[in-house]
């Protein structure tokens, strides 16, 4: 009889609650793919979040589970000597779309592939993106601002249906993005360096274009990862590209703009409002300026982690991947290496 693939689940059981696989999920997803159950076996684990953290206990249990652990589902872990304590190791699953803090790559053994949960996020954050485009139409940002201020500030706002959107980044998230928007009747014009054409977008250009696209755009949504490429990609000067009465959004990653100019552009009235679900620091450190930058309206990173249908979903892709190695087909969700994502 064929050797049962050791998958470890790797918690860390500090971090919010939705990203750790509870053993109920686990039992599910099992039990929505019968067809494999034969070809694994599962054992769980947790954590400290940060690897220099970990107890004796911690390193322990991970170090003696991964003596034939084959597939490893988690987000951190020692990334030092993979092949001489995971001898068995075949490929990580992440269980987050991101990697970025785990890059570089350079300490990626040769036959091990990485994959990720790109496409959890979808159901969430779509219903998330379609009202965050909203709110900016309505001005909302302004609005709540006033409010704070006990300021009765009564601007009045257009349909959206016919405005500009642009687009950074075409994954997951951005195409969701596009699709929201298009849903609303807008023009949608997508930034990617990959990307040619996407069917939720009436154009698709490169960032050498970004400077003309930006000038027409009433929104701007940015949806890149977070790669040595975009860090810092939307700063003071390209936020000076946009008219002063569009908005901007991200739900990305914070270090892709700089908030230090968008708080600026904010206080200067040289952008009509924003909207952000991400920082460089999370939680957001309390001397922090975006506490009362005006015109901005922010959530804590929750805009697309559901807590009902994240984990299983993530574990939904670890178990398509048992399928299709079993199968020998390719996995799905690879992560690209060079690219960072």
């Amino acid at each position: 009889m064929k050797e049962k693939l050791h998958v470890h689940i790797m918690n860390n059981r500090h971090s919010a609650y939705v990203y750790q696989a509870t053993e109920q999920q686990v039992a599910d997803a099992v039990a929505r793919n019968k067809d494999i159950e034969d070809a694994y076996e599962i054992t769980m684990g947790s954590s400290e979040y940060d690897y220099d953290r970990w107890t004796e206990a911690d390193l322990q249990d991970f170090y003696g589970r991964m003596k034939t652990t084959d597939v490893l589902m988690g987000y951190t872990f020692p990334t030092e000597n993979i092949r001489g304590y995971a001898p068995r190791l075949k490929w990580i699953h992440f269980n987050s779309s991101g990697v970025e803090h785990i890059t570089p790559f350079d300490w990626v053994p040769e036959g091990i592939q990485l994959t990720n949960s790109r496409g959890v996020h979808q159901p969430k954050s779509g219903e998330s993106f379609a009202m965050y485009l909203g709110m900016l139409n309505a001005r909302l940002p302004r609005l709540y601002t006033a409010q704070r201020k006990g300021k009765w500030d009564r601007v009045f706002t257009s349909v959206i249906k016919g405005k500009t959107l642009v687009v950074l980044g075409l994954g997951c998230q951005g195409g969701e993005m596009a699709k929201q928007a298009k849903n609303m009747g807008m023009k949608v014009i997508g930034i990617d360096i990959c990307v040619k054409q996407h069917p939720y977008c009436d154009e698709v250009v490169t960032k050498e274009r970004m400077r003309e696209v930006f000038a027409n755009a009433d929104f701007l949504a940015i949806c890149a990862p977070l790669t040595k490429e975009t860090y810092r990609i939307i700063g003071d000067e390209q936020f000076g590209w946009l008219p002063p009465t569009a908005s901007v959004l991200n739900v990305a990653r914070g270090q892709l703009w700089d908030a230090e100019a968008l708080d600026r552009r904010l206080r200067a009235g040289e952008l009509a409002g924003a909207i952000t679900d991400v920082f460089d620091n999370e939680p957001l450190e309390q001397e922090s300026p975006l506490w009362y930058t005006p015109n901005l309206l922010f959530t804590p990173h929750v805009s697309s982690d559901d807590p009902v249908n994240y984990m299983p979903r993530s574990l939904d892709i670890l178990m398509r991947n048992i399928r299709n190695y079993v199968k020998g087909l390719p996995l799905e969700n690879v992560v690209d290496t060079a690219r960072e994502f």
